[in-house]
């Protein structure tokens, strides 16, 4: 095996080392959910953004040789993943902010045939690669309606609306009684709305597509994050309130992180890519992937992948991006065949398609993430 370190002036090293401190005993609590950078100690990057995804999965870890996470003794490792249960790196050094949060670990080990000295350091998500926002930008949307606090059922629907939403269709079917799910409209139409509207919450972010004004709308200590799943579609879906009491219950009882509804191949129904059209004789099935239009989180798995959603336009790519950040979860991702729903307004109609395609190949670029050719997927 070839040993990086063989080559690298040792003083630099321990320089560098002088900073770090041994490492606390660690639980999988403390970690689950972070976002890190790793390199070794040549500089060469594996991940611009890799997570400490749920279950010991490693999200985005930039190479093949690793795809989990385990602590060991204490210790924070990177499994190999060759299936030996063997650690390719045990974290052993940590260093800290001035708040003693931890923000870098080093440690030793072998990925891809290179013993060296391997970092992480905390990070967050990447910059938009062609429109970011300042950071210090302020990103908070501001309720014209919300429930009183502990007044809240367990899931959530949140809807960017207009003028021709079909989502007071989606409450015909319910009562107040039979809803398992509350009900948020982020308004995006020009004309400020009536507060009268049937929902739990509403906030006026005028002219703002639906990831960015998502993003907004869950920003840190927003009400939002107290639902343990959140339904993100889009307005021009014809679905039934008991279809979504059904839909939230199955994704509940299959324990999923990310899912969706299926979509209906009937005359007025247009799906985008054919592993989402509704197969009759399936209840739930596992795929690896889980489109934009209609996407199912539960809280820990959105609280990864929100930060994505933070300045993309079309959103194009981040249903490739999101199963990657949650370590690609086999059996806690798919389609929820029992509850279709019909995608009334076809591809491209009021965006440009071209446009959206280059803004997923440089977004993808950003967080070093290649796209898998997936049968059905489009």
């Amino acid at each position: 095996m070839e040993n990086t370190n063989t080559n690298a002036d040792q003083a630099e090293l321990n320089a560098i080392l002088a900073s770090f401190t041994d490492a606390p005993d660690l639980s999988a609590a403390q970690l689950e959910g972070s976002f890190w950078r790793i390199f070794d100690i040549n500089g060469r990057q594996l991940s611009p953004f890799m997570v400490l995804a749920p279950h010991g999965l490693l999200g985005n870890p930039g190479v093949t040789e690793i795809d989990l996470w385990q602590i060991v003794n204490g210790r924070l490792c990177l499994m190999a993943a060759d299936g030996s249960g063997i650690p390719a790196v045990v974290f052993t050094l940590v260093r800290r902010d001035d708040t003693g949060r931890i923000i870098s670990f080093a440690g030793q080990g072998t990925i891809g045939g290179v013993r060296a000295f391997y970092f992480l350091r905390a990070t967050g998500h990447p910059p938009h690669p062609l429109h970011a926002t300042p950071a210090e930008q302020p990103r908070r949307a501001a309720f014209i309606k919300q429930p009183a606090p502990g007044t809240r059922r367990p899931n959530l629907v949140i809807v960017p609306a207009g003028a021709g939403s079909l989502h007071p269709d989606w409450l015909k079917s319910v009562t107040n009684e039979t809803r398992n799910w509350d009900l948020c409209l982020g308004w995006y139409g020009a004309e400020a709305p009536t507060t009268d509207m049937p929902c739990e919450y509403l906030a006026h972010l005028p002219k703002t597509r639906k990831f960015r004004l998502l993003y907004d709308l869950l920003h840190e200590g927003s009400p939002l994050w107290d639902y343990e799943a959140i339904w993100l579609p889009d307005d021009d879906l014809l679905a039934s309130g008991q279809g979504i009491n059904l839909m939230f219950y199955l994704f509940r009882k299959f324990g999923m992180d990310l899912a969706q509804p299926s979509v209906l191949r009937v005359k007025g129904s247009y799906p985008n890519h054919a592993i989402t059209i509704q197969r009759p004789d399936s209840d739930v099935r596992y795929e690896p992937f889980v489109e934009i239009m209609c996407p199912v989180f539960s809280r820990r798995a959105l609280k990864i992948c929100v930060g994505s959603m933070r300045d993309t336009e079309s959103g194009y790519g981040l249903d490739h991006l999101w199963p990657a950040l949650l370590g690609q979860p086999r059996t806690r991702m798919g389609i929820i065949d029992r509850v279709p729903v019909a995608h009334t307004r076809p591809v491209g109609a009021s965006y440009d398609v071209q446009r959206a395609i280059d803004e997923q190949a440089a977004v993808l670029r950003a967080y070093n993430h290649t796209m898998r050719k997936m049968a059905g997927v489009y």
